[in-house]
C-alpha cells in the first residue's frame, strides 16, 4: 500500500499543478461603448457634422426640384384641354423623363453620402482600433468588448472614458 508521505507528495503535486495553471490562465477583459466614441470624439463629431450639412443641402435642392417639377405638372395638366393630343404627350413624357432624372440624381446622391459615410466611419474605427491596441498592451488586455454585446458587467471595466480622452 501507499505509504502516508506518497500520499501527500501526490496531493501536493496535484495543488501545485492545479495553481500554476490557474494563474497562467488568469485574462483581463474590459469593455467599452463604441458609439459613445463615434459620437463623441472629435473625428466623430466633424465627420456626422459633415455629413448632416451635405444632407440638409441635399433635401433643400432637391424639395425644390420637386416643386418644380410638380408645378409643372399641374401646368400641364391645366393646359390639357387647349394642347393637342401628340402636344400634350410630348410634354407628359418630357416630365416623366425630368422626373426619372430627378430620382435617379437623388438616389446617386443618397449613395455619395452614404459612401461618404461609410469612409469616414471606416478612418475613425481603424483610428480607435488602433488606440485600443495600444491601451490593451499597455494594461495587458486579454480583450476589448463593445458593450452592446455585454448583459452584464462591472463598471468600473468600462474604459470609454481614457479612449475618448486620447481620442479628443
Amino acid at each position: 500500500m501507499f505509504n502516508v508521505k506518497t500520499i501527500k507528495i501526490i496531493i501536493l503535486s496535484f495543488i501545485l499543478i492545479f495553481m500554476a495553471t490557474q494563474s497562467k490562465s488568469e485574462t483581463k477583459v474590459a469593455f467599452i461603448q463604441m458609439d459613445i466614441l463615434i459620437n463623441e470624439s472629435s473625428a466623430g463629431k466633424s465627420l456626422i457634422e459633415e455629413l448632416n450639412k451635405i444632407d440638409k443641402k441635399n433635401k433643400k435642392r432637391f424639395k425644390e426640384t420637386k416643386e418644380k417639377l410638380d408645378k409643372e405638372k399641374n401646368d400641364i395638366t391645366l393646359k390639357k384641354d387647349i394642347l393637342s393630343k401628340e402636344e400634350y404627350e410630348k410634354q407628359i413624357i418630357k416630365l416623366n423623363d425630368k422626373f426619372r432624372s430627378f430620382q435617379a440624381e437623388a438616389q446617386k446622391s443618397a449613395e455619395s453620402l452614404k459612401a461618404k459615410r461609410n469612409a469616414g466611419m471606416q478612418k475613425i474605427l481603424k483610428e480607435i482600433n488602433i488606440l485600443l491596441s495600444e491601451y490593451s498592451k499597455k494594461n495587458e488586455l486579454t480583450f476589448i468588448i463593445d458593450q452592446k454585446n455585454i448583459i452584464i458587467g462591472k463598471s468600473d471595466l468600462n474604459i470609454t472614458k481614457e479612449i475618448l480622452k486620447s481620442l479628443k
